[in-house]
C-alpha cells in the first residue's frame, strides 16, 4: 500500500531516509526522554505493546550513547535522534510529525517522562491527585496492560467516532484551564484552519493515543516555533496552547476524546487530601507566603517572595 518513510541516524548524528514497501502500520509510538532514570520504567510499560506491531520513535535532548544502546536493546528497530530542548515535550512531539508519514499509520501514542515533584499535587474534575501518580495515571491509560492495550484499540475499532483516548481522571474542560489564554488559542486555532470548539475538552499531560489522521493540521508547526524550556515558566507558552488544541482539534474535526482508567488511586487521594489539611504552603496571587496547619493560618509573609 506505498511506501512509508523511516528516519534512521547515519554516523553524523543526522536523519537519513531509507524507503521500504510495507502495509500500514496500526501504530506509531512517540517516546520524548527528558529525565533519564524512567527510561526503565516506560520500556517496560512498552511490553504491554507486545501483541502488536509498533513503530517506536524516541526524542532526546541530549545524546547519551548508554541510553541509546538500551532503547535499542530493547527494540532494535527504534529510530532515535536528539532535539533542541525547546517546547517540553510538545516540540519533540512537532519535530516527530514532521519525521513520519502519518498516511501510514492507523494511531499515533504520545508519551513522554514527566517532572515527578513529591510534595506537589494536580487538581483535576475537582480530584486531588499527587504529582508521581499523575505520572502514573497518565501512562496507565495507555500502557497498563496487554489487556488494557488490547481493550483501548477494540474501542477504536468497534467506535469510529472516537479520536483520541486518554486517562479519564485528567480530561478536562475547566474555565480555568484556559485561563489568559483565549485571545492566543483563537489565533493558533485559525493558523492551523480549525473552528474553536465550544467543547473545549483536552487531556492534561499529554499522553494518549490519536487517530493519526487527526494530526496533520498540527504539521504548520516546527520545533523551531518554540522557545527554550523553561522548568520554571510553563503556562501561557505556545506548548501550553497546543497541549490543549490536540484535544480542541479532535473535536473541531468531529471526533471525541474518551476517556478511560484502570485504576481508582483512591488511597493516593486520600493521602494527599490528609496530607494538605495537616500541612499546606502556598504563594497567594499577590506573591504572599502563606502556612496553614490544619487549615488554620500560622505563618504569612507579606512581602513578595
Amino acid at each position: 500500500m506505498g511506501n512509508i518513510v523511516n528516519y534512521n541516524n547515519n554516523k553524523k548524528g543526522n536523519i537519513k531516509r531509507t524507503a521500504k514497501s510495507t502495509k500500514k502500520r496500526l501504530l506509531a509510538v512517540h517516546l520524548h526522554i527528558y529525565y533519564s532514570e524512567q527510561t526503565d520504567e516506560l520500556l517496560n510499560k512498552l511490553n504491554n505493546l507486545f501483541d502488536y506491531e509498533y513503530d517506536l520513535y524516541v526524542t532526546l535532548v541530549e545524546d547519551k550513547p548508554l541510553l541509546r544502546k538500551k532503547i535499542l536493546s530493547f527494540k532494535p528497530d527504534a529510530v532515535i535522534w536528539t532535539v533542541p530542548n525547546q517546547g517540553y515535550d510538545v516540540g519533540p512531539f512537532i519535530d516527530f510529525l514532521h519525521k513520519i508519514d502519518l498516511d501510514k499509520y492507523e494511531y499515533v501514542m504520545k508519551i513522554h517522562t514527566k517532572r515527578t515533584n513529591k510534595s506537589g499535587y494536580c487538581i483535576f474534575n475537582h480530584h486531588r491527585f499527587s504529582m508521581r501518580v499523575w505520572r502514573e495515571m497518565l501512562l496507565d491509560s495507555v500502557l497498563f496492560s496487554r489487556m488494557a492495550v488490547r481493550r483501548n484499540f477494540s474501542l477504536f475499532a468497534q467506535n469510529p467516532q472516537i479520536g483520541m483516548i486518554g486517562n479519564s481522571w485528567s480530561i478536562t474542560k475547566e474555565k480555568q484551564t484556559y485561563y489568559n489564554i483565549e485571545d492566543i488559542l483563537s489565533e493558533q486555532m485559525a493558523k492551523i484552519n480549525l473552528p474553536l470548539p465550544e467543547d473545549r475538552t483536552f487531556v492534561a499531560g499529554t499522553i494518549f493515543i490519536v487517530r493519526s489522521e487527526l494530526l496533520r493540521p498540527f504539521l504548520v508547526y516546527g520545533i523551531d516555533d518554540f522557545a527554550p524550556t523553561d522548568a520554571s515558566k510553563h503556562d501561557d507558552t505556545l506548548a501550553h496552547v497546543i497541549e490543549r488544541m490536540f484535544g480542541l482539534a479532535v473535536t473541531a474535526q468531529g471526533k471525541t476524546i474518551r476517556g478511560i482508567h484502570y485504576k481508582s488511586y483512591i488511597t493516593d487521594r486520600m493521602f494527599v487530601n490528609l496530607r494538605r489539611f495537616l500541612y499546606q504552603k502556598k504563594i497567594t496571587r499577590e506573591g504572599n507566603k502563606l502556612i496553614k496547619i490544619c487549615k488554620i493560618p500560622v505563618y504569612h509573609r507579606k512581602e513578595i517572595i
